[in-house]
């Protein structure tokens, strides 16, 4: 990640959701089409959408569970989260992200499959979540149905699917996301506190 991208992150964590659908402007986008071979368009919308999922952050809707280490008795109900709890998003490649490894291409499902494998067997990981293409895409629907013409403009493919990953501290945060940054199919991995359970 550059300079100007850890600026935004930080930016984008320090507003949080105070952040509401009607101070999000839509953004510029010309009447026309970009002429061929021109990048500038889908890096920007990948920007942006990237932007608008961290200011969205928090609460993953549906989503499969494909692993659960919380620790101590549960009584099947969720344990509420400590604020040393954190999590992290792991952002997978789509065709607009900005970084140049995902080479304007999708994760494969093959890159999905290994990037669940590594995060499984990783001792640090309490709670993996995937948030699918759709799921993400109907949240940001929801999100910001006050803006019609921004909602009109973005595509579900220009969403990432994600794995959130929840962990207990700093600590195994920053090892979770060292392991997987990086990897065939990663656009980012970022540290998120995790938002306290009912």
């Amino acid at each position: 990640m550059n300079g100007p991208e850890e600026r935004l992150t930080d930016a984008l964590k320090d507003v949080g959701e105070t952040v509401r659908p009607a101070d999000v402007p839509p953004p510029p986008f010309p009447d026309r089409p970009p002429s061929p071979g021109v990048l500038s368009r889908p890096l920007a919308v990948g920007a942006l959408i990237t932007a608008l999922v961290l200011v969205m952050g928090g609460v993953v809707v549906g989503g499969h569970v494909a692993l659960d280490r919380t620790l101590g008795a549960q009584s099947g109900k969720n344990a509420a989260a400590t604020s040393s709890e954190r999590r992290v998003a792991v952002f997978l490649c789509v065709p607009t992200a900005s970084n140049s490894a995902c080479a304007m291409k999708a994760a494969s499902e093959l890159q999905k499959q290994d990037v669940r494998r590594r995060l499984e067997a990783m001792p640090q990981v309490r709670r993996l979540t995937y948030e699918s293409q759709e799921q993400a895409y109907a949240r940001f629907k929801e999100r910001f149905a006050a803006n019609e013409d921004f909602v009109a403009k973005t595509r579900m493919s220009d969403l990432a699917d994600s794995f959130r990953v929840e962990v207990a501290d700093e600590e195994a945060a920053r090892a979770v996301k060292a392991a997987i940054d990086g990897l065939p199919g990663v656009d980012k991995a970022v540290i998120e506190p995790v938002a306290p359970r009912a």
